[in-house]
C-alpha cells in the first residue's frame, strides 16, 4: 500500500505514529518489544520524534536493518546515528542490539516493527543490486538472519538483515522521499525492492513524500 503525503514532515509524523502503535501493541501482548530501523537522513526526523514519545523504553530493544562495518564513533555508523537521535532522553533506557552474530541471536522471533528506507538503485537495508550474495539476502523463505555485503556503492563492508528476517514483524514500513524513488517504486524492474514489493508474506506500507 502506497500512502502519499504532501511533505516530508507529515510522512515522518505518520511513520512515528505507526511505529509507536506497533510498539505499544507488542508491549501490551508480551511486555517487551523490538524495533528495527534503517539509517540515513530519511528516517532521522522519525527517530527524534519517537524519542519524545512516552513509551516504557526500558522494555524496548532497538536494532538496525543494516550497518556499515565501522566503529560507532565513525560518522558513517548507523549505530552512531541512533545514539545521537533516537536513544536520547528517556528513550536512552532502550537496549541497543548490534548486528553482530551474538546480537542478532538475541532478537526475538518476531519484531514489533521494521522501518526501511531505499536507494534510487532500488536497494533496501544493505541488499544492493550488485552484491554477489543478493539471492541469499532476498530468499523467502531463507536461511540465516544476517549476511555480510560488499557493494561498489559503499567504501565499507556492510551487514544486513535478510529479507526473510525483516518480514518477521508485526508492522513493515518503507519511508521514501523524492520523485526519483517514487519512479523506482512504480517501476522497480529487477531491483531488490521489486522482491520486497512482490512478496506476499507481510503487508508493506510505503510512506512517500516529494
Amino acid at each position: 500500500m502506497l500512502t502519499m503525503f504532501p511533505d516530508r514532515a507529515q510522512a515522518a509524523a505518520a511513520a512515528t505514529e505507526r511505529l509507536e502503535a506497533a510498539l505499544r501493541h507488542r508491549l501490551d501482548r508480551d511486555g517487551k518489544a523490538t524495533l528495527a530501523v534503517s539509517g540515513g537522513t530519511t528516517p532521522e526526523p522519525v527517530f527524534h520524534a519517537l524519542a519524545e514519545r512516552p513509551l516504557p523504553w526500558e522494555h524496548i530493544s532497538v536494532t538496525l536493518t543494516d550497518e556499515r562495518c565501522v566503529p560507532a564513533e565513525d560518522p558513517a555508523s548507523n549505530e552512531g546515528l541512533l545514539r545521537r537521535s533516537l536513544l536520547q532522553g528517556t528513550a536512552g533506557a532502550a537496549r541497543f542490539v548490534p548486528l553482530s552474530d551474538e546480537g542478532v541471536a538475541l532478537l526475538p522471533q518476531r519484531l514489533a516493527a521494521v522501518l526501511l528506507g531505499m536507494g534510487e538503485d532500488g536497494h533496501f537495508a544493505s541488499l544492493f543490486p550488485d552484491a554477489a550474495n543478493l539471492g541469499k539476502g532476498l530468499a523467502v523463505p531463507g536461511e540465516g538472519s544476517v549476511i555480510d555485503i560488499l557493494t561498489a556503492a559503499s567504501p565499507h563492508p556492510r551487514r544486513s538483515l535478510t529479507l526473510a528476517r525483516l518480514l518477521a514483524t508485526d508492522c513493515l514500513l518503507l519511508l521514501a522521499f523524492g520523485e526519483a524513488k517514487r519512479a523506482v517504486l512504480e517501476n522497480p524492474g529487477a531491483t531488490p525492492v521489486a522482491t520486497l514489493l512482490g512478496q506476499g508474506e507481510r503487508p508493506l506500507e510505503i510512506l512517500w513524500a516529494p
